[in-house]
Parts: structure tokens; sequence; C-alpha cells
């Protein structure tokens, strides 16, 4: 799947040139925020090589700001849910938007884009693992047909305290 353009972005597939804009925004929920359980910040080069190891059965998108790609507003990905065979139908996603262009659909665009990947390489259920105080995330997860399957309680702790993380899940 090529650009799709949707009226507020273009939702494209990542390019290692896209690794500086992609660290940019992820940075910041690593160093500051609850909304990953992440704790070390990416470089540049870590951010590409993050990039490289993903493939069109996992892919990265990006949403920017014209067809031109010369603003990224957000980036979604897929990746394996665990490593052993019999998971390999299932996949975790990834959704992060820039901070200053929250609640302008950009999560919703790049969500829908990659569950439309995940159904085109024939994956069978897509699983978001989100901070239960990120009820952006949540809320959004749920207006994609994501229904809330458990609660792992206190399993990571970041920032100085242990946070609950909601299991959500969407079979394809």
């Amino acid at each position: 799947m090529g650009d799709v353009d949707l009226g507020v972005a273009v939702v494209r597939p990542a390019r290692l040139a896209d690794a500086r804009a992609i660290a940019d925004i992820w940075n910041p929920e690593v160093e500051h925020a609850w909304t990953t359980t992440d704790t070390e910040p990416r470089a540049v080069a870590a951010q590409r090589a993050w990039l490289a190891a993903h493939d069109v059965a996992h892919p990265v998108v990006v949403a920017v700001s014209d067809t031109e790609g010369a603003e990224v507003l957000g980036y979604a990905a897929l990746a394996p849910y665990r490593p052993k065979p019999a998971f390999r139908g299932a996949v975790e996603d990834s959704v992060y938007v820039r901070q200053d262009v929250r609640g302008q659909r950009i999560g919703d665009l790049l969500l829908a884009h990659l569950l439309d990947l995940a159904r085109e390489a024939g994956h069978h259920t897509v699983l978001a693992r989100i901070v239960s105080d990120n009820v952006p995330s949540i809320r959004l997860h749920e207006r994609h047909g994501f229904a809330r399957v458990g609660l792992e309680r206190q399993t990571a702790f970041k920032l100085g305290r242990y946070l609950d993380v909601a299991l959500l899940q969407m079979l394809l």
C-alpha cells in the first residue's frame, strides 16, 4: 500500500530519512511521560536501525503534513507480539503523535492505515499494551474496534512509580 491522503494528513511508509523526526516524537515520551514503558531514548542512528529492522509484515508508517512529506506528524508500527512460532499471527501496534498536533485525528488516521496493513499481511490479531493512565490511547484503540482483554497490575516501573498496563485486542 502506498501513500494514502486522508485530508488531515498523508499516511505513507516510513523512510530511513524519517528517523530523526520519529526520534523527536518518541524520545520525549520515553523521558517525560508514561505513554510508553520504554526508558531509553534513541539516538538517530538507533532509530534508523529500528526502522531498518521492520519488514513488510511489520511495517512502520508516518503521517505527514502533505504529499511532499516534509513534516512528520506521527508514526505507527507493527511488531511481532512474541518471538515463538505459535504467535506468528499476532502483532502488537504502537501509535505516537507529535504533542503539538494531538486532537486532530492523526492517531485515528495512522491506526486505521496500520490495521489495513495488518490485514493485508495476513495477521490474525493485533494487540495493544497501553499504560492504563493513557486514556486517549485506550479510547483511540476502542474507537477502532479493540476490546480490553486484560490488565497487568504494576508491571512497569517508570518515573518513580509502578504502572498498570492495559491489554487491548482486535481480531482481524
